[in-house]
């Protein structure tokens, strides 16, 4: 991770063109850098902006939060979001607020804040996956391309012509940026997020998330996952902004992230829609641009745009046979219909005469045909109105619709076209250009059916991929024999509680937990019972264990529980709740009782912890002093 140099850093910010947070949000900054600051002076802050306090509450009440009962109390919604997390979000809302428009004419505004807000909804969906709060990531989320805003908002002219050129030219932007300001957005990025007090595992996954696998961070490892989890919101972001047949070619891309996720299947659909019904209400109440996207698993399934796309690619055998299609004919004149049908059979299709009654007409729009070749002067019926119709169904949207219209409705043409009809042909219609236009149409048909192949074998391989995917990030996550989180994982999980505990004053709790005697179990019953005990030692953990809480495998015998929010009272009683259900468990191998039995060291965070290191020495401390004062008990200092 890069910085923008201090010297120029500080230039930039002597300038006061920075992107920056403004009144309330800078004095919220300002209030918890001092070391005495009291929740009740940010509440106070917070109530003196009604707009900023109505979206704090909105945000804790928000539904990813899984809380039972609404919040009505700013102060209540503080305490539960954490002082420094309510920092956060509040930094993101007043930049956003305070930078909707700017004097860089080529840098689009309005769609950078439409992005970065789907960024940030996605990331919040993306929490759990990611190990972190919510708030923490929504923020990042929101901020992750601030760089590019800031050289907008320093250079708007120069930054215009790298716009420019990036885009004629097809060159990477941060080469450009380099070129022009010897700075790229990725560090001034980092800088201001920086500046701004956020921590720093959310600088470097905004730093890294646009090429994030060279970043060189370990295999599920807690910042890898982050930078994955920005990495895959920022493509969603992309998707939610962008017209049909530009959001159709950025599905490999998103899928392929979302694979690194080990997400798939049904749950990358709901997520997906959950994320854009939250975009649009969040956009709605802070005036950001969204636009109505169709639920995801009808972009997955929805017909390629090829009339953009052109007739055929080069690479095709124009010799090769095409298939035998049937081809539907509606309305056409009796005189014009016999060699038109001719000509339909010459060139190996089956022409098709649907009967101009409504029950016929209704079947043909319901179930039509894969070509339809219907006269604009079909009796009873408007063009317009029959094309609507004819895309309202599943099979109508793959149908190629051929209108054939004399010299006087030309000028209905494109109302046709724009209607849903694939073409028009003017009349007379000689037979070379009904066999130009039916032949394209073949070809445009075959050439859906195998996008629509590929894109499924992309989907099946994006599937197995996730899958696979999941469970190596489950592996390197997880104990072998117990199936508990492994050593790293819970060390991951304790440096960002504490991290959280040292900024938000909340209470933060370790128990080290050791089997009594357990190499006495392994001499006297052999390595196998050891195992078993181990495992169903696990199990009983798990059960006892609160949702919120984590217990991971340390080493051999020894295991440890981080207990969030939890005063060195409450971590003691959990302790003696868990050493009383494993000595009253029945622990069984082969038909023989194993009598087991736990010492369990607790203490708490004191705020001073250099890293979690220390407070496990703590708890390990407190477990030989239980060890030491006769076996299965717990021992916390100050508390005996």
């Amino acid at each position: 991770m890069r910085f923008v140099a201090p010297d120029r850093f500080a230039e930039l910010k002597a300038t006061g063109k920075l992107p920056s947070p403004k009144g309330v949000a800078l004095s919220i900054i300002r209030l918890l850098q001092r070391e005495d600051y009291r929740v009740p002076d940010l509440v106070q802050l917070v109530q003196s902006d009604p707009a900023i306090a109505g979206r704090i509450l909105y945000f804790a009440n928000a539904a990813a939060f899984g809380r039972s009962r609404p919040i009505i109390s700013l102060q209540r919604a503080i305490v539960a979001l954490g002082s420094f997390r309510v920092r956060d979000l509040v930094i993101g809302l007043s930049v956003m607020h305070n930078h909707r428009s700017g004097q860089c004419l080529e840098f689009d505004y309005e769609r950078f804040w439409g992005h970065s807000l789907a960024t940030g909804i996605a990331c919040q969906e993306l929490a759990r996956f990611a190990q972190i709060a919510s708030e923490e990531i929504f923020t990042i989320g929101l901020l992750s391309r601030i760089g590019e805003l800031a050289l907008a908002t320093l250079f708007p002219d120069d930054y215009a012509g790298v716009l420019i050129k990036a885009r004629e030219k097809n060159i990477p932007i941060e080469e450009l940026e380099q070129q022009r300001f010897a700075m790229d957005h990725h560090e001034l990025a980092a800088s201001l997020l920086c500046e701004w007090g956020l921590p720093e595992v959310l600088i470097q996954a905004a730093f890294h998330f646009e090429n994030p696998d060279v970043a060189g961070f370990a295999d599920g490892s807690r910042a890898q996952t982050l930078t994955f989890s920005l990495s895959f919101a920022s493509a969603l972001a992309q998707i939610c902004m962008v017209d049909e047949e530009s959001r159709w070619s950025l599905l490999p891309g998103l899928l392929a992230r979302a694979a690194r996720l080990g997400i798939s299947g049904e749950t990358l659909n709901d997520l997906v829609d959950r994320v854009v019904v939250c975009w649009r209400e969040w956009g709605a109440k802070l005036q950001v641009r969204t636009q109505d996207i169709p639920p995801f698993a009808e972009i997955l399934a929805a017909t390629p745009p090829v009339r953009r796309m052109g007739t055929v690619p080069a690479s095709e055998d124009r010799r090769s046979r095409s298939p035998c299609l049937n081809i539907e004919l509606i309305g056409i004149p009796l005189g014009e219909l016999k060699p038109m049908m001719q000509l339909i059979e010459n060139l190996g299709h089956q022409p098709v005469l649907i009967e101009e009654t409504p029950k016929a007409l209704a079947q043909a729009l319901r179930k039509p045909a894969q070509i339809m070749i219907a006269d604009m002067s079909m009796p009873g019926l408007d063009p317009v109105d029959f094309c609507r119709r004819l895309r309202q169904s599943v099979t109508g949207e793959d149908c190629y619709a051929l209108f054939l219209a004399s010299p006087e409705q030309e000028n209905r043409a494109l109302e046709v076209i724009d209607a849903g009809a694939d073409d028009v042909l003017i009349k007379p219609v000689n037979e070379q250009a009904l066999r130009v236009h039916l032949t394209t149409a073949v070809r445009m048909l075959v050439l859906r059916e195998q996008i629509h192949r590929e894109r499924q074998g992309m989907m099946r391989s994006t599937d197995e991929f996730a899958t696979v995917q999941k469970r190596l990030l489950q592996d390197a996550l997880t104990d072998t024999l117990t199936q508990l989180p492994n050593r790293r994982n819970g060390l991951d999980f304790l440096a960002s509680e504490l991290l959280f505990s040292q900024s938000s004053g909340s209470p933060l709790s370790c128990l080290m937990l050791d089997i009594d005697h357990f190499k006495r179990i392994n001499d006297t019953f052999g390595h196998a019972a050891g195992d078993a005990v181990l495992k169903q030692l696990a199990d009983i953990l798990r059960r006892t264990s609160r949702a919120e809480d984590m217990v991971f495998r340390y080493g051999g015998e020894e295991f440890v529980a981080i207990l969030t929010n939890a005063p060195l009272k409450i971590a003691v009683q959990i302790a003696d709740r868990i050493r009383t259900q494993v000595e009253e468990s029945v622990f069984n191998w082969d038909g023989r009782a194993i009598p087991v039995t736990l010492s369990i060291g607790a203490a708490v965070a004191s705020g001073k912890e250099q890293d979690g290191l220390a407070l496990i020495q703590a708890a390990d401390a407190a477990l030989y002093q239980a060890k030491k004062n006769g076996r299965n008990r717990v021992f916390a200092e100050g508390t005996q």
